[in-house]
């Protein structure tokens, strides 16, 4: 707590006034991200925001997004994993942000299935999105979850992320057009 209090510019007994142990203010800090978290989500998957736009487009927004939130956010994704191991309030809390966000994602991608060549686009859809949330949590997780692709800016990232998800739901990437695959051929 009192490094809580040093940070925030106040006493410890101010951060006490407010909190009365380190699991309130645990409580308060996650439940106040996770609020913000899904307004945001909100706002991210609203099909308004979507209208007009392929399901490369849809996916390359997520993965911007996390990114840009999980840069914004150091060290929140391990915090959040250390409490949620040790307390089901939060576990459950970040949990039910989470399924918002793949819920949400879920019907975007699926208001589109036309555009999947996959012969099961619901599955392909939700193999698609838990490969995504993977290679994104290793991605922002630079102690635990080493990799080689850590060295590469993230354009580079989310552009072969792209092409590889793009090409397992059997839709054109950005890197690859309708118009390039029928010239290859």
């Amino acid at each position: 707590m009192a490094d809580v209090a040093k940070g925030a510019g106040c006493s410890v007994g101010a951060v006490y006034h407010h909190f009365r142990d380190k699991k309130a203010l645990l409580y308060a800090l996650f439940g106040r991200v996770s609020d913000d978290f899904r307004a945001t989500t909100r706002e991210a998957v609203d099909p308004v925001r979507w209208e007009g736009a392929a399901i490369a487009d849809i996916l390359e927004g997520y993965l911007d997004f996390t990114l840009e939130l999980g840069r914004a956010r150091p060290g929140f994704q391990r915090a959040g994993l250390e409490a949620s191991l040790r307390d089901e309030k939060v576990r459950a809390n970040l949990a039910a942000a989470n399924a918002e966000l793949e819920s949400g994602l879920m019907e975007l991608l699926l208001s589109r299935r036309h555009e999947i060549g996959h012969s099961d686009p619901e599955l392909a859809i939700v193999f698609v999105l838990a490969q995504l949330r993977s290679m994104l949590e290793t991605r922002l997780d630079d102690v635990l979850l080493e990799s080689q692709l850590e060295a590469r800016p993230d354009e580079i990232f989310v552009r072969e992320t792209l092409r590889s998800v793009c090409a397992y739901l059997e839709i054109a990437s950005h890197a690859e057009t309708p118009a390039s695959r029928s010239e290859e051929a």
